[in-house]
């Protein structure tokens, strides 16, 4: 049975679950830098699997990036077959590639798109042009999806090395809800962190409006980020203080669920976003779908008017949107029902029969 290291950033609960799920195909060891970085709530963390692990002494943490030389110690005690690791830019993950070439181990690294802080894609400059060279060697490149794919394939010119993968999702406790069906008023969900790129003012004003226009509408609201203070102060001079609620009552992410059955229909006007987890929560809840076309990582699994609404980030356009739900109930069970067959296969376990799978025809494994 081949022997597989992953190596990832942090313990996220997606990546502990689907570590479990791929020890049923092959002996898996993930190793992780540190539990949680400082954009996740406490309820992120989960208990550990047994064959999930901490990665000790950094010597650097900055921005997503880390550096200790204990990564090599660990590659040493287990001496895999395969070692995989999670994104370019990491010094240790570097430090891992090389261990891997130097013993004649299979390498991979799995990666979503480049862009910089303000979510503009980067170009193929000396960075990258260098990182280029760091990795020439690498076996294979597995992407979040498919726009990351053609990122790395085509502009950064790594070719028929890149493969479409995927992300693990926890859909689990979300495939079971209910269809949504007609109703006098709706519950709106605003499900990522408070922060400027993903536009939870807009938001606001999105569901300002509606309010006004159906009344007894409720809006549900991440409870992190940094634009929380300018949230509440927008919500007061709005009045809405009864109508809109911070999630601040989860206590573990096995309640992320619930969050989402209570909600009707997703708004989500980002500036910008690689892609994220709750799209996919909303698509396997059966929610209503509405998002901007800023958000990259979705096009193989959205389509507009098939299965969502992805438009402009303003707030007329989000209205519109939102309006053919509310005029059209039966867009609800229609759409619902591409999306949930859509995410079954991309639960945790469907992700990991994928990947072993994907691995498998690549002559990575046995």
């Amino acid at each position: 049975m081949s022997k597989l290291v992953y190596i990832s950033s942090i313990a996220a609960p997606h990546q502990i679950r689907l570590c479990e799920a791929l020890n049923e195909y092959m002996d898996v060891t993930f190793l992780f830098y540190e539990y949680l970085d400082d954009e996740r709530a406490e309820w992120w963390k989960i208990p550990l699997c047994k064959k999930c692990h901490f990665i000790d002494n950094l010597l650097f943490k900055r921005n997503g990036r880390y550096l200790t030389f204990d990564v090599v110690k660990k590659l040493e005690e287990i001496n895999p077959d395969i070692v995989m690791v999670g994104g370019f830019s990491i010094p240790a993950n570097y430090l891992a590639y090389r261990w891997a070439k130097k013993n004649n181990k299979k390498t991979l690294v799995f990666t979503e798109l480049s862009r910089d802080k303000n979510g503009v894609l980067r170009p193929f400059n000396f960075t990258w042009k260098l990182q280029k060279f760091f990795y020439r060697d690498v076996d294979y490149i597995l992407t979040a999806h498919l726009d990351a794919t053609r990122q790395f394939r085509d502009d950064f010119k790594f070719g028929d090395k890149v493969i479409t993968s995927r992300y693990a999702t926890d859909l689990d406790g979300h495939l079971s809800h209910d269809y949504r069906t007609k109703k006098d008023a709706y519950t709106y969900l605003f499900p990522n962190r408070l922060v400027d790129i993903y536009n939870p003012l807009l938001a606001i004003d999105i569901f300002a409006e509606l309010q006004s226009k159906y009344p007894g509408s409720k809006l549900l609201l991440n409870n992190e980020g940094e634009l929380k203070d300018q949230c509440i102060a927008k919500i007061k001079l709005y009045g809405l203080e009864d109508e809109v609620e911070f999630l601040s009552e989860i206590k573990a992410w096995d309640d992320l669920p619930k969050v989402y059955e209570r909600s009707d229909i997703l708004i989500f006007p980002a500036k910008f976003s690689n892609g994220n987890f709750s799209i996919n929560e909303s698509m396997a809840s059966g929610m209503g779908i509405v998002i901007s076309t800023k958000i990259n990582g979705h096009s193989n699994t959205l389509t507009h008017n098939k299965n969502c609404f992805i438009v402009e980030p303003n707030k007329e356009s989000f209205i519109d949107a939102v309006e053919q739900y509310i005029s059209n109930p039966e867009l609800f069970k229609s759409h619902a029902e591409i999306n949930k067959k859509m995410m079954d296969p991309l639960s945790v376990k469907g992700t990991a029969k994928f990947l072993y799978d994907s691995l498998k025809e690549l002559r990575v494994v046995d």
